[in-house]
């Protein structure tokens, strides 16, 4: 959408850029100095950096620079590099299919144990698709409710012998370097799997008891067979507070930590340790709501496996049950939009193994890293990517970089479904309530937040209606997230109505 009212032409919009770009400094609105840089590219005194990069989505010369091939951390901003890849290899309709896999007798009796087959679908939850303005679910129960279903209507009444679960489409991965413990705690940093359930995390809400010594209330969903048992202690004014999170402890789990008393309501999204495990346990409850019987034994296989391999596996099984993923299109829309860290890894590993990579997140990394290469996107030796989704703080670009993969996305085929996937500011996504001041439709970007990070870097209509793609990082800065995401926010909407006072480009 274009900003109404406005005919000005593109060419004033660029001088009255440059023009006051000669000020040579950054925006006296932000409180950003444009300091000489010191021997470690900080661009303020007080250590605050800023790297900015603006330019055409058709010609790659710099419009603006601040710093622009300066590599800092991209936080979320890392995934816009990572769905364009992963859109390039595995195409928007390309789907994962959970299979449920056995032998079933006239009796209804399955012979040996059922086989639940993961394969990289980061979607088998109750979400709604296709994403709109934000995410909306339903009881997290339903997907696995839907496979119960299938598996009774397949004539399956009784599995003795259990269920194993495969999850070796690729190696799970549990530490990824450079995400904290703290980060593995919650959803956002919760195990890459080949088979996860509810985005591999649970919904915990929690009230602290009156006296210290009792143990907190707490509202698990979903609690698969009541497995998780509450061990949350609430101590008193002088007690210790310990993280609430969710361990594994044998066939159980263990809700953990401490809180003090009369301090309020806790609610958190916490990850699943075991993700496989965790859903076969809520598929065998579904499967004995559905009237089905299914043994206790439960057994997660981590062998690796080659894709399409199971009926050399698993000889003389047939499919049983289904699960179609979405469409990879609705799968990025929602890794974009939310900002769904396993999402992407997830993804990133199925689409490693399409090119022909073992799906281990070293193969994934260096499958994507090559192809940003080979597209001209990386240009900056000190810029790596360790993981596909930008939570690692070990993760380096410039804004440079980021401007070209997304002028390259914008042009490839697939482009428009890549930037449909993008937030929208005012709209939808982590850009809903950004931006309100402006027209809907000015800005499609990408988000980033990490501890002492904040980026945003996308696509833009300056007030003539043309497209721009820019990118702003800042690290090391002073006061509140909020606070640096105010600046930056201003910093965009000066370039959008022509009033940055950012340097002219001396590079490109």
């Amino acid at each position: 959408m274009l900003l109404n009212g406005l005919k000005e032409k593109t060419s004033d919009w660029l001088l009255d850029m440059i023009s006051l770009g000669l000020f040579l400094g950054m925006l006296g609105l932000c409180g950003v100095s444009q300091a000489e840089t010191n021997g470690n590219n900080e661009s303020s005194a007080n250590g605050e950096h800023w790297s900015i990069a603006l330019r055409s989505i058709h010609d790659a010369h710099l419009l603006l620079n601040q710093e622009a091939t300066h590599s800092q951390l991209p936080a979320s901003t890392a995934k816009l590099l990572t769905t364009a890849y992963i859109l390039q290899v595995l195409g928007a309709e390309a789907r994962q299919h959970t299979l449920v896999l056995g032998t079933v007798e006239s009796t209804g009796t399955v012979i040996g144990p059922l086989i639940v087959l993961g394969d990289g679908d980061p979607d088998i939850s109750s979400r709604h698709f296709p994403f709109v303005k934000k995410t909306e679910r339903g009881d997290p129960m339903l997907p696995v409710r839907s496979i119960a279903k299938s598996l009774y209507a397949r004539g399956v009444r009784y599995a003795p012998d259990g269920m194993v679960v495969d999850a070796g489409k690729f190696p799970e991965d549990h530490h990824i370097p450079g995400w904290t413990a703290d980060d593995q705690r919650f959803w956002f940093g919760a195990p890459v799997s080949a088979l996860m359930f509810n985005d591999a995390m649970v919904s915990v809400e929690l009230l602290p008891a009156r006296r210290a010594g009792r143990l907190a209330t707490v509202k698990i969903t979903p609690d698969p067979l009541n497995v998780i048992i509450n061990k949350v202690q609430t101590v008193g004014q002088h007690g210790e507070e310990r993280p609430v999170q969710l361990i594994q402890s044998g066939n159980q789990y263990q809700l953990i930590g401490s809180v003090r008393a009369n301090t309020g309501n806790f609610s958190a999204l916490l990850a699943q340790p075991d993700p496989p495990y965790f859903a076969a346990l809520a598929l065998r409850q579904a499967a004995e709501e559905e009237g089905i019987v299914v043994g206790p034994t439960i057994s997660v296989d981590r062998r690796p496996r080659s894709p399409g391999a199971w009926r050399s596996r698993y000889p003389g099984t047939t499919v049983l049950a289904e699960r179609v993923s979405p469409s990879l299109a609705e799968e990025i829309t929602v890794a974009n939009k939310v900002s769904e860290n396993t999402h992407v890894e997830v993804l990133l590993r199925d689409a490693d193994l399409r090119r022909g990579g073992d799906g281990s997140r070293a193969s994934a990394m260096q499958g994507l890293h090559n192809w940003l290469l080979q597209s001209g996107i990386l240009n900056n030796g000190s810029s790596q990517l360790v993981d596909g989704s930008g939570l690692s703080r070990l993760d380096r670009l410039s804004a440079k970089e980021l401007v070209s993969a997304l002028a390259y996305s914008y042009q490839q085929s697939w482009g428009k479904i890549w930037r449909d996937s993008l937030p929208v500011a005012a709209v939808d996504g982590t850009l809903r309530h950004r931006f309100l001041d402006l027209p809907k439709g000015t800005i499609r970007a990408k988000t980033g937040t990490l501890r002492n990070a904040v980026t945003l870097a996308g696509l833009l209509r300056n007030k003539s209606g043309e497209a721009y793609v820019f990118a702003i990082m800042v690290d090391h800065f002073q006061g509140t997230d909020a606070e640096a995401r105010a600046r930056v926010d201003q910093v965009v909407r000066d370039i959008i109505l022509g009033k940055s006072q950012l340097s002219p480009s001396r590079d490109s």
